[in-house]
């Protein structure tokens, strides 16, 4: 197998048993991108065990913006990572896209929030 091949195919492999929480922005009206995808999207992906996020991944945000994200979330838990991310979002970056990425990530919570939910639901169920 080639060696880039193989980075290639490992970049795809997700953590065992990490889940992946979501969260969707509708992009302002006056971009180009707003025409062509609608939405940013943001991904994270977190260890359930002790809900620290591992891995982040942003559509249509700029490469020195989405550095500012990952520095924000990954490696901390989330329910801390999330304020903080909104916090060095709003003081660090100017872009017509800040507010579509912040409210994604307010979605992003909202999705873990109901996780965790299903999740306690679930387990009294089964006691």
């Amino acid at each position: 197998m080639d060696e880039n091949q193989y980075t290639k195919e490992m970049e795809y492999n997700l953590r065992p048993e990490t889940v992946v929480i979501a969260g969707s922005a509708r992009l302002p009206e006056n971009i180009t991108a707003k025409h062509v995808f609608g939405y940013v999207t943001i991904e994270l992906e977190i260890d359930p065990v002790d809900d620290v996020i591992v891995d982040v991944s942003c559509t249509l945000l700029p490469f020195l913006g989405e550095k500012i994200l990952h520095n924000a979330l990954l490696g901390s838990k989330f329910d801390e990572a999330i304020e903080d991310a909104v916090i060095q979002l709003d003081r660090r970056f100017f872009s017509v896209t800040k507010r579509a990425v912040i409210a994604a990530l307010e979605d992003a919570y909202r999705w873990y929030k109901k996780s965790k939910e299903r999740v306690r639901a679930k387990h009294r169920i089964e006691m």
